[in-house]
């Protein structure tokens, strides 16, 4: 359950940051629109929600949780050496 927990906390960041344009256009070759950019927020705070539970599953209440934000600083962490440091793919034309 720690792996599905490391996922969706990594979804939620990728979202979180292709949701700002300059990392969307950047990586996607498109703006967001804004109606895309209120989904896509919304689904990472979805995801965000649901690493808690699977969380607290592998490791209970007690420690569920500190390990949940063990996992988003990691994941927060990994999404922005990522969406800065990678190279992003050549633009066609």
């Amino acid at each position: 359950m720690i792996w599905l927990a490391l996922l969706c906390a990594l979804i939620a960041f990728a979202l979180f940051g292709l949701s700002m344009d300059d990392h969307h256009n950047r990586r996607l070759g498109t703006r967001p629109t804004q109606v895309r950019k209120r989904r896509m927020r919304g689904v990472a705070w979805g995801m965000l929600v649901m690493a808690l539970p699977l969380s607290a599953g592998s490791h209970g209440w007690v420690f569920g949780p500190i390990l949940w934000l063990g996992l988003i600083m990691v994941s927060a962490g990994l999404v922005f050496l990522y969406l800065n440091f990678a190279v992003a793919p050549a633009k066609k034309g």
